[in-house]
């Protein structure tokens, strides 16, 4: 019985230790290269047989096993990635679940428990960042993990102890039982945990062992390879040096040849195409492709195809040799692939550059709170701009880009149709600078309303201070609280209007406002000296009811929330109404 290689999914909180895993295992440089410290997307890793033979020299026999190798789906952690998390979950026979030693149990950690259970995937546990605790001696290489632990001080072998007992626990608190890996009595009712260091590779091999052990005790009848039509999810598109536009994916059942006939899903729909070239990538510090005429399951690979440059990230590719299924094919990926729809007219607009990180990205935004109008993979384009245009709302008149390019011709029009685009590779940094953008541009939208209606000022006429007692009268005032800028009618302390106020001046030149404290002259039509207005005299900026709802919604200070409290009070006295201003 011919098996296929397991499909393992690594899992686990940000910056635990995922992608210098791999790096450990398959020799690359991958994770200082990540944006901001966190994987973003899912890349796929294969391991031969033989690559694991030779880490695992000293723990395994030559030709123990009968499984070509494992091949490593590595997920992002950070909790946003949901969605890609559960593609990773659903492909994977097996998950390394990924735990700082230092830290223990996280929110995504809890998260990816849940996805684990519900997928019902088996699951080991690897307890990373050995090497941090306080003692610890490194590991010669190919040395087995018991025996490094053992040559470990009694405080350091305690201190690891303690870690995964306490992890345990933890583990048992959600309904896994779970033991230190070499002291398992039975692995299919109790879950491994095997210590190691990501950075120096210690317990790597062990765990390498583990997954090949339990791959083939326990699954064989899911690991059986066979000849039937392929099918693949698509990770990424990408353009490689001397092949051009190719299609990142994972064959996870049957297998696929060169000439096979294909239905991708696509941007806006599935299409019809033809493998031209398949692609292996190998292992090591300068990975490089290699031309193949077949791939079977399961196995990551980079395919060339016409049309391929339109595939969906996150979609599936189905081979359809057969005239009489490709129309069966395109109903199925037409369906599973169904674009999200705008989830509120009012809201901003997402970009990003694959399905999972869109999936992501707007999983976040319901999370914070924050309405979206539409969502799409892809570069920024004129028309989402245009579209954007158009919303009501001018806090949410943004597109939110995630690890996408903005076209020229959208940057070039966005300034005038008043929208903001904002870009940045790491998920959680882009929702911070919308937060930090909406901030400001709220304060913006304040101000232009705040001078569009009355604003709430509270003033004094200033005894000795008289220089014309009317048409209009001129007197010197100061400005108590609030800010006063004409023109706008003024109310005296019983409600009454006095007059308009129609300008102020400060040593004889006129100026658009005076802010609290300031003493300046004021001209009011409508006032008379002596009759309607005397000195000493305290006024207010007039609000009706209608200007006094619309400050509501309005950032004031405290003082002009006062002053507006008090003509409240002024204009329920007077109009013998208590729901005045309600």
């Amino acid at each position: 019985m011919t098996l296929r290689q397991p499909i393992v999914s690594v899992m686990g909180h940000v910056d635990h230790g995922k992608t210098t895993l791999l790096d450990s295992i398959s020799g690359s440089k991958k994770a200082p290269h990540e944006a901001g410290g966190i994987t973003q997307s899912i890349a796929a890793i294969e391991v031969p047989l033989k690559t694991i033979e030779k880490l695992c020299q000293g723990i395994i026999k030559p030709n123990q096993f009968t499984i070509p190798g494992l091949l490593f789906i590595d997920t992002p952690g950070h909790r946003a990635f949901i969605s890609m998390r559960r593609r990773g979950g659903s492909l994977a026979d097996i998950t390394v679940l990924i735990v700082a030693m230092n830290e223990g149990f996280m929110p995504q950690t809890r998260e990816v428990l849940q996805i684990l259970r519900h997928e019902k995937t088996p699951f080991v546990v690897a307890v990373n960042k050995m090497d941090t605790l306080s003692g610890y001696r490194a590991i010669p290489l190919h040395t087995p993990l018991t025996k490094g632990i053992e040559m470990q001080t009694p405080d350091v072998r305690k201190m690891i102890d303690e870690r995964l007992y306490s992890l345990s626990e933890e583990l048992y608190s959600v309904g896994f039982s779970a033991e230190r890996y070499d002291r398992v009595s039975d692995y299919a009712r109790n879950v491994a945990m095997i210590p190691i260091s990501a950075k120096t590779g210690a317990g790597v091999p062990d765990l390498l062992a583990l997954l090949v052990g339990l791959a083939q005790r326990f699954m064989k009848s899911d690991l059986q390879a066979t000849d039937v039509d392929g099918e693949a999810t698509i990770l990424e598109r990408s353009e490689q040096r001397g092949i051009g536009a190719v299609a990142n994916a994972v064959l996870y059942s049957g297998r696929m040849r060169v000439g096979d006939t294909i239905v991708v899903s696509g941007k806006e729909k599935p299409f019809l195409s033809k493998v031209r070239a398949i692609h292996r990538q190998t292992l090591g510090r300068s990975p490089r492709l290699e031309s193949v005429d077949e791939v079977n399951a399961a196995a990551g690979f980079f395919l060339s195809a016409p049309e391929i440059e339109n595939a969906l990230p996150g979609g599936i590719i189905k081979v359809t040799n057969e005239q009489s299924t490709i129309d069966k094919a395109m109903e199925e990926i037409a369906f599973e692939t169904m674009p999200t729809k705008s989830v509120t007219e009012n809201g901003v607009w997402l970009k990003a550059d694959t399905m999972g990180s869109l999936d992501a990205l707007l999983f976040e935004c319901q999370d914070a709170k924050i309405p979206v109008k539409g969502v799409e993979v892809g570069a920024v384009t004129k028309t989402e701009v245009t579209i954007m245009g158009a919303v009501k709302d001018p806090l949410v008149r943004v597109i939110l880009a995630f690890n996408v390019p903005v076209l020229p011709e959208a940057e070039a029009i966005s300034q005038g149709a008043g929208v903001e685009i904002i870009s940045d590779e790491v998920i959680y940094r882009l929702l911070e600078e919308y937060a930090a953008w909406k901030e400001k541009r709220t304060h913006e939208v304040d101000e232009a309303h705040r001078k569009e209606m009355a604003h709430p000022a509270k003033i004094r006429f200033l005894p000795g201070y008289i220089f014309r007692t009317t048409k209009p009268a001129i007197v010197g005032i100061k400005v108590l609280a609030g800010t006063l800028r004409p023109p706008c009618r003024l109310i005296g302390s019983n409600g009454e209007e006095i007059g308009l106020l129609k300008g102020l001046q400060d040593n004889k030149k006129s100026i658009p406002e005076a802010s609290e404290g300031e003493e300046v002259s004021a001209a009011i039509d409508g006032a008379v000296v002596g009759r309607t207005l005397c000195e000493g005299d305290i006024m207010y900026v007039h609000l009706n009811e209608m200007v006094v709802r619309a400050l509501k919604g309005i950032t004031l200070s405290p003082s002009e929330k006062e002053i507006m409290e008090e003509v409240v009070k002024i204009q329920r006295a007077r109009t013998k109404n208590p729901f005045w201003g309600l």
